[in-house]
């Protein structure tokens, strides 16, 4: 199973698990529980119903899609409209992520849980039931099989269901829950099968951008405090991160907002971003490419960094080669 395309993207897979009611417009900040730091949202339905959607993100979607089917025999994006990520502990680089939650939004049917239950006991993991209140949840224990999965430099790996620390999740009935934490689990199951009513984030620690036809968004607090020391002299001097995909008139927005501890330390991640997009414009072959990047709109406010850019229907093919 080809990991590194899911993630790519934010489709992530807990132990084979695919990423329902889809939002129409973007994920907001009262969307994410107190104490996340960091989020990935992707809206599959809107992918699957945009045209520019499609273009730039469907055949990755199928591509992760076909990998599940052929390792489990299971297929939920039928059912599934939308994925959101989230955590307190930022995910290290090239690490499988521990702390978290993973959120399909949408109801899936009985016949299809039954299926999943199913395909993890035939993968061999060990699948206990139990219930709160009239809520199911399960837990995913060590057992006897393994799954295999590609690395971002190609490498296949077969990983013991006995190396993975418990897995908890329970099928709500608009929400589904997956994660490692036993107290978003038991936060989970008091609500209802739901996280809407949990306290949300604070927005001024977590920036969580927003836009009517969103495709894709993401963000992390990257605060000293948070996530800890960072190789990038960049990164230890920002505080906040986030970034937005939206469908515009056909094209595309791509947002990205940049929160620094200071507004000179601003103005220089904004000198250095600038500056290597304007040399990339001037030495790409490719004109459209060319023509994207010279499109980059760099805006200061104190120590926010705000950058846009606009890609248009005829461009988004060339946007995947950048």
């Amino acid at each position: 199973m080809k990991w590194n395309r899911i993630r790519e993207y934010g489709v992530l897979l807990l132990v084979g698990l695919a990423c329902a009611v889809a939002q129409a417009a973007s994920l907001s900040s009262t969307d994410l529980p107190a104490g996340s730091n960091w989020y990935v949202h992707v809206n599959l339905d809107m992918i699957r119903n945009s045209e520019a959607g499609r273009q730039l993100m469907l055949e990755t979607l199928d591509d992760a899609v076909e990998e599940i089917e052929e390792e489990l025999g299971v297929n939920l994006i039928d059912e599934v409209q939308g994925v959101t990520l989230f955590g307190g502990k930022l995910p290290s680089h090239g690490s499988r992520m521990s702390e978290g939650a993973v959120i399909l939004h949408g109801s899936i049917g009985s016949d299809s849980q039954a299926t999943v239950l199913s395909a993890l006991e035939r993968e061999g993991a060990e699948v206990t039931s139990s219930f709160q209140g009239s809520l199911a949840y399960y837990t995913v224990t060590e057992g006897h099989g393994s799954m295999t999965y590609t690395d971002e430099e190609g490498h296949q790996e077969d990983v013991s269901w006995g190396d993975r620390e418990p897995l908890y999740f329970s099928f709500g009935a608009t929400q589904t829950l997956m994660t490692h934490s036993q107290q978003m689990m038991q936060s989970f199951l008091e609500a209802g099968g739901t996280l809407d009513e949990l306290e949300s984030v604070d927005p001024a620690a977590l920036v969580v951008l927003q836009a009517d036809r969103a495709l894709l968004q993401g963000g992390a607090n990257t605060t000293h405090e948070i996530g800890g020391d960072w190789d990038s002299s960049v990164l230890k001097n920002v505080d906040s991160v986030a970034l937005l995909v939206a469908e515009d008139g056909g094209g595309l927005q791509i947002s990205a907002e940049l929160t620094a501890t200071s507004a000179e330390v601003a103005m220089s991640v904004r000198n250095i971003v600038e500056g290597l997009v304007a040399l990339k414009a001037l030495d790409d072959s490719d004109e459209m490419i060319g023509d994207i990047l010279r499109g980059v709109c760099f805006q200061n406010d104190g120590a926010i960094l705000r950058i846009n850019v606009y890609v248009a229907a005829d461009q988004i093919e060339a946007l995947q080669d950048l």
